[in-house]
C-alpha cells in the first residue's frame, strides 16, 4: 500500500512538471510580443520572510561590503533599527567606499533630518526623491518613489518589500513582525537592479559616480532565470501589471497571491474571475490588520464580487500584512515592491523580481500555505451579515480609492 502511495505522488509530480512546460513557452511569447524581456539565467535567489533575518542580512552585507553600496527606499525610518543601518552606512563611507542613499521625500516624512546629515558628514551620497515642497505648482506630491533595494558591490541585491524600519523587525530588533517578504539575488540579474538605480539617480540630480565599481563581470551563482521589472518604461507598457496578466491567462493550476493594497483595476479583476470560472484554484491572502485602514476597506468591498465566482479569499491575522508576493502554477514567481493597485501602476516608481523556477515555485507556494495557518478565511455566508455602517464606509473608501 505504501508503494502504491508512492507511486501515485510520484505520478502526481510528474504531471505537475509537464503541465508547467507548457506555461513557460505561452508566458515568454507574451512578454515578447509586448516587448518585455531582461531575461537572465545563473541566478541564485534566497527567500526572506521573517524582518530580523532581512536586517541582519543587510547588515552583515554592507559590513562586508568592498566597492559599493546602494540603496533605495521608500520609508527610512529614524527609529533604532533605521539608526543601525544609517551608522553602519556613514561607517562604510567613513572607510572609503561609495555609498549612495535614495530616499522618498513623503514616505520619510517622519524621519529626522539629523540622520541623513549625519550620513552626509561622513561622505554618504544621499538624494532625497521628490523633496516635500507644496509651496510649488509641480512638485509631485502624487509621484513616489516606493522601491524597496540594496545593492552591495554589484553583484549582490535585495529587492522586495520590506522598508527600513522597526515594525518589520521581530524580537532581535524589538520590532512589531510586520509579515513581508524580500529576496536576496545573487548573479547576472544584479546589473539590471543596479541600472534602474542609476537611472533614477541620475534623473534626480544624483552626483555622477565611477561606474567601473558598480558594473562589475558577475559570474553565474545558480540556475534561476529571473526578470527585474519596474512598474512602467516606456509610453503604454507597464512591466509588471502586463507580467501578472500573463502569468494568470496562462495559469491552468492555481494562483496564490499575497497582496497589502488590493484594489486591482478591471483588467486584473477580469482575469482572475476568468481564471476561478475554467477550474484554477485561485486564493487571496490580504490584511487583516493593515496600517492604511482605508485601503483595507475599499479593498473589502470587492469581496462579495471575488467570492461569488469561486474566489477564496483569506485574511492575515497575526501581525500587519504588508507583502506583495504571489506565485502562479507552481513556476511563475514574483516578489518586489508593487501593489495590485491603480497607485502602484500609474504613479510610483516600482520593482519586482519575476523568478521562472519551480523549485522556487514550490517554495513560494510553501510559504503561502504557511501564512494561510494564520489567517481567517472569509466566509460568504458570515460576510454577508456585516452591518450596513461597516458596508457603506466600504462603499466610500472603493468610490473615493483614486484620491489616495
Amino acid at each position: 500500500m505504501k508503494k502504491i502511495t508512492e507511486q501515485i505522488i510520484s505520478t502526481q509530480a510528474s504531471i505537475k512538471k509537464i503541465r508547467n512546460r507548457f506555461f513557460l513557452p505561452r508566458y515568454m511569447r507574451d512578454m515578447k510580443k509586448i516587448g518585455i524581456g531582461g531575461i537572465s539565467g545563473g541566478n541564485s535567489v534566497t527567500l526572506i520572510t521573517e524582518g530580523d533575518v532581512f536586517f541582519t542580512s543587510i547588515i552583515s552585507a554592507i559590513e562586508n561590503a568592498k566597492k559599493s553600496i546602494n540603496l533605495e527606499t521608500y520609508i527610512f525610518s529614524s527609529d533604532p533599527v533605521g539608526w543601525i543601518i544609517a551608522e553602519k552606512l556613514a561607517a562604510k563611507a567613513s572607510q572609503g567606499l561609495e555609498v549612495n542613499v535614495i530616499y522618498d521625500s513623503v514616505g520619510s516624512i517622519a524621519a529626522s533630518s539629523q540622520m541623513f546629515s549625519m550620513m552626509e558628514e561622513h561622505g554618504v551620497e544621499v538624494l532625497e526623491y521628490h523633496p516635500f515642497v507644496p509651496w510649488r505648482k509641480y512638485w509631485g506630491v502624487s509621484f513616489r518613489d516606493h522601491r524597496k533595494i540594496l545593492v552591495i558591490d554589484g553583484c549582490r541585491a535585495f529587492i522586495g518589500g520590506i522598508n527600513i524600519g522597526r515594525e518589520y523587525a521581530g524580537e532581535k530588533f524589538s520590532g512589531d513582525n510586520w509579515r513581508d517578504t524580500h529576496i536576496m539575488i545573487k548573479g547576472p540579474a544584479v546589473t539590471d537592479i543596479q541600472f534602474f538605480f542609476m537611472e533614477n539617480w541620475y534623473r534626480n540630480g544624483g552626483a555622477v559616480m565611477n561606474s567601473r565599481l558598480y558594473f562589475p563581470e558577475i559570474e553565474k551563482s545558480g540556475e534561476k532565470l529571473l526578470m527585474i521589472l519596474c512598474a512602467s518604461s516606456r509610453k503604454k507598457v507597464k512591466p509588471v501589471h502586463q507580467s501578472y496578466m500573463s502569468a494568470i491567462r496562462n495559469s491552468r493550476n492555481s494562483i496564490y497571491i499575497t497582496n497589502a493594497y488590493f484594489i486591482p483595476d478591471a483588467k486584473i479583476f477580469r482575469s482572475l474571475v476568468r481564471a476561478a470560472e475554467r477550474g484554477v484554484d485561485v486564493k487571496l491572502l490580504l490584511p487583516g490588520v493593515s496600517d492604511l485602514p482605508f485601503v483595507k476597506y475599499a479593498s473589502r468591498y470587492l469581496y462579495k464580487r471575488y467570492m461569488k465566482k469561486g474566489i477564496k479569499i483569506f485574511e492575515y491575522a497575526e501581525s500587519v500584512l504588508h507583502a506583495k508576493t504571489a506565485v502562479i502554477d507552481g513556476v511563475w514567481s514574483t516578489v518586489g515592491s508593487s501593489n495590485l493597485d491603480r497607485r502602484s501602476f500609474r504613479k510610483n516608481l516600482e520593482m519586482n523580481a519575476v523568478i521562472l523556477d519551480q523549485g522556487f515555485g514550490e517554495m513560494m507556494e510553501q510559504q503561502f500555505l504557511n501564512d494561510l495557518k494564520k489567517s481567517v478565511e472569509i466566509i460568504p455566508e458570515s460576510f454577508k451579515k456585516r452591518g450596513l455602517i461597516e458596508f457603506f464606509i466600504e462603499w466610500v473608501c472603493y468610490r473615493f480609492r483614486n484620491l489616495f
